[in-house]
């Protein structure tokens, strides 16, 4: 038998593989578009918890709305601090129990305990209070469309050590203006925005906005 010497003889050339220092490479790489990565989905994350924590504030300044409007224009009375009551022997509601049936009719509303949890709530506020949301107990039993209370005899006095130093004796009026009035508002600051104040705010013409410190003491609250 001839054998061609022209013949091409077939070969098997071995897959190339990583070397070390590719895999460390690539791995390198992988490692810098991760932390350029992280900090822009954590902000989108930060960014869709304070669209549903605005979404649910304003669902909730519509059922205060709602139940002043069964209520012959009377606010809700409520408790600040439900787990700390004001008066332990004779307990006010929670804002959520007191807004229940008002929220079963507002539209969209699907679960009426979860509207009442913020997706920022990192301390257990909710589970604690049965909200999220802190209600402004100084409106218990104002009417909605009260702009400024009935005179208030307002009586401060001033200890050191045992001793009077001080006395004040004034009637006073709190005001009510619609557009910087809180209705409710974060407990804690579950949306970080330094230096000013991470908390959203339902107002009593019911816009939702964040907190501003300098626009309620202005306001007179």
């Amino acid at each position: 038998m001839k054998i061609n010497p022209f013949r091409r003889q077939k070969t098997f050339v071995p897959a190339s593989a990583f070397t070390l220092i590719e895999l460390l490479v690539v791995l390198a790489i992988i490692g810098i578009l991760a932390s350029l990565l992280l900090p822009a989905l954590a902000r989108t994350k930060s960014k869709a918890h304070n669209i549903v924590c605005v979404n649910q504030l304003r669902q909730l300044g519509m059922a205060v709305r709602m139940f002043a409007d069964d209520n012959d224009q009377h606010m809700p009375t409520a408790e600040l601090l439900p787990s700390m009551p004001a008066d332990p022997a004779k307990p006010l509601p929670r804002i959520a129990t007191v807004l229940g049936p008002q929220l079963g009719k507002t539209e969209g509303s699907t679960n009426n305990a979860q509207v009442f949890r913020c997706p920022g709530d990192r301390t257990d506020r909710f589970a604690q209070e049965g909200s999220s949301y802190e209600w402004n107990a100084t409106l218990n039993g104002h009417r909605i469309d009260e702009t400024r209370s009935q005179d208030m005899r307002v009586i401060m006095i001033g200890i050191v050590n045992g001793e009077e130093v001080s006395h004040t004796d004034e009637t006073k009026q709190l005001r009510f203006p619609p557009v910087t009035t809180p209705l409710l508002l974060d407990y804690e600051d579950f949306h970080p925005r330094p230096p000013k104040p991470g908390k959203n705010v339902v107002f009593m013409d019911g816009h939702v906005n964040a907190l501003n410190i300098d626009e309620l003491i202005n306001s007179g609250q």
